[in-house]
This record gives C-alpha cells, structure tokens and sequence, in this order.
C-alpha cells in the first residue's frame, strides 16, 4: 500500500504523523505490506525504517551513490565488477525503506519493469561474456513478478551461460512480506540448482532488526534452507535501528541460530534523505570491535562501505587517506583501479570525486555519516 496522506498514515500506523510530514510524503510516500505495517506498529526500530522524517527534506547526500559504471547497452542491466552483474527485472519494491540507496533510481522511479525482450537482452549480454561467474537479480522486489523471475532464472540455465555458477537473489521481502516466499517459490528456486555442476542458487535477505524475525519470517527462512538453498543477510547499519552492539548482536546470533550466514553490515550509504540514520566510521568500528567481543567468528559479518567505484572493507582492502576541513567529508584508498574499470568499458574515464594515488589505486571521495544525529547535541 501507498500512503500519501499523514492522516492516513496516522490511522493505520497508530503513530504520529504531525501535519508538518505532508511535503516529506509528497515527495517521498510511506509504502507498506500488510506484514511490514504491522511491524511498524509494534516496533520503533521498524517504525525508523519507513516513517518519514522531516530531516529527508534538508540533508547532505547524493542521489546515486552506487550505479553500474560500465555501459552495458542493455536496460536493467548495471555492472561495476569483472566477474558479476546485476539485473533489475522489477522496477517497484512492495515497501519504502527510508534509507533505500536506489530510491532516487532513474529506472526504479519510473515504475516500468524490464520486458520480455529486455530480458532477452540481458541474457545475450550475459551469454557473450564468459568473464561473468555471477549474477545479481534484484531491483525493486525480483519476488513481486514470477514470470520474469522464471524467465531470467530458465535463462541463467542455459548451455550458452554455462559460465554462470551462483545466482543470488536479492530480497527484503523476508523480511517485510515473507508470505511471498511461498512452497511454489521455493520449487522454482531449487529447480535452477545443480550444486554438483556448481551453479548454485542463493538468497540475500536483508534484516536490520531482531524484531523482523518473526514466527513467519523464521517459517520463510526455514522453507528456503531445508529445500538445500544457501540464505545470507546484509544488514544496513541505521542510527537508532540496530547500532547498539546489544541490539546488533541479537540479530546477528538470531540469524545464525537459523542456519543464515551473517555476511555483511553496510555503513549506509549518503544518499539523499538519511542522513539522519547514518553513523559515522568510528561509531560503526567501535561497534564491529564489539561484536568481535561478544560472539564467534562464524557469526562476525564483514563491515563494507559501498563507494561509487565498488565496496570495500574499512581498515582491510580500503581506508581513510585524508579527511576534508569540513569534518565528514573523506577520500577513501580502495582496491579498484582505472585499468581494471576499463577492462568493462574501455572509454570509461576517471569517475567523478575520485583520483589515482601513487601507486595507480582509485581514491574516492566519501561523506562520513554524523557522529551524532544531525542538529542534536551529543
């Protein structure tokens, strides 16, 4: 459902919506399943995700700040890496977290899914490439459209993509609408499996809070790991959500007690309208040390900052090379360089707000999250 009203959202949420919230929801309306509503209700860590706020009117940020840098030609199709890509057969996402990196996206703003003949594209494009291993299918929400799915899937498959092992599919639904993850689903998912020809399938879900592991979530994942399909989480770090090491761990050892690998904590990234919900890299360290202290290692995900050019891991393949008089604006050192770029699109020039170090890496510029939330004292 689409909320555009604050009278409305007040009377389904049961939460304040001050009439002051009207021109955030003009420009960026509350979207909610039926699960995701009742989350919302119930939990002020859910409540955070997708309630609007009138710091997304005023905030620093970008508006993409992770795109597919190569051309790829083909519509839905990004690519930043050598060996992956990324395809968005859905242009809609059944909810709207207020953090979301693509909700300023050209495409999934227009609301249009891929075509069948579109997809057909992204398959010859991925067929004349050997040099991809992997594939992303995400958007949007890939579970809203099963025949696209299917059709992508069946695609992936083929003799001519025989170099394609994983397929990972992308999805909050779990989390926000996990009814989607239905017998029939999961069928279609293990169908496309061979894990003796190594073309496995996997499922990134993504679960911020341990009040999103619900008794249906828990049934979804259940469904996903006993049909033999491999379930890893990507949590976005969000101030007030899960930045407490108390909280975070509880998620984390949530996750792993049902049989979910804990890949990765993204720092969340500055896109325009959450600047409110970042952390900054020390508080997100601080935190990382934390969990190191409190749990096993099979449970401690990586912590990755997604910048223009690729992710990197803070302190292991990138760090902080210099910070800006301003405090929050850094350039990070990354392990990406413009040669390896242009391996995907020989034209590719020097992306914007980044350089060459000495030693021929690409050094990005990057805004820090807040240390504390903007325009309140410590």
């Amino acid at each position: 459902m689409e909320i555009r009203s604050v009278e409305r959202l007040a009377a389904l949420t049961g939460r304040e919506a001050a009439p002051e919230l009207q021109p955030v929801l003009d420009a960026y309306p509350v979207r909610l399943t039926e699960h995701a509503l009742e989350l919302v209700r119930r939990s002020p860590a859910a409540a955070l995700q997708y309630m609007p706020d009138l710091r997304e009117l005023d905030p620093p940020g970008e508006t993409d700040p992770f795109v597919g840098l190569a051309r790829t030609g083909v519509r839905g199709v990004e690519r930043i890496y050598r060996d992956r890509c990324v395809v968005m057969p859905v242009s809609r996402c059944n909810v709207g977290c207020r953090f979301c990196f693509r909700r300023h996206h050209g495409m999934l703003r227009h609301a249009r899914p891929m075509d069948r003949e579109e997809i057909a594209a992204a398959l010859a494009y991925i067929a004349a490439d050997p040099r991809l291993r992997e594939v992303l299918i995400t958007g949007g929400e890939p579970l809203l459209d099963r025949g696209r799915l299917a059709q992508l899937l069946s695609g992936l498959r083929r003799p001519e993509t025989a170099h394609v092992g994983p397929i990972r599919l992308a999805c909050r639904s779990l989390a926000t609408a996990p009814e989607l993850v239905d017998p029939e689903l999961v069928t279609l998912l293990a169908r496309h499996q061979d894990l003796r020809a190594g073309r496995p399938v996997e499922v990134a879900a993504h679960v911020n809070h341990p009040d999103e592991l619900g008794p249906a979530t828990v049934q979804a994942l259940a469904r996903l790991r006993e049909a033999g399909l491999h379930v890893y989480n990507q949590t976005v770090l969000l101030r007030g959500v899960n930045d407490a090491p108390e909280v975070m761990s509880d998620l984390l050892w949530g996750l792993r007690r049902h049989g979910v690998e804990t890949y990765t904590i993204f720092f969340c990234e500055p896109v325009l309208g959450a600047d409110h919900l970042r952390v900054s890299f020390a508080e997100a360290l601080r935190l990382k040390d934390e969990l190191r202290r409190r749990g096993s290692g099979r449970r401690n995900p990586h912590l990755v900052v997604t910048t223009r050019v690729g992710k990197l891991e803070l302190g292991v393949d990138g760090w902080e090379v210099e910070r800006e008089a301003d405090g929050r604006t850094v350039w990070l050192r990354t392990p990406y360089t413009l040669d390896g770029l242009r391996e995907l699109d020989p034209a590719l020039t020097l992306p914007a707000g980044t350089r060459l170090d000495g030693a021929g890496q690409l050094v990005v510029r990057y805004l820090d999250g807040p240390s504390c939330p903007r325009g309140d004292p410590k």
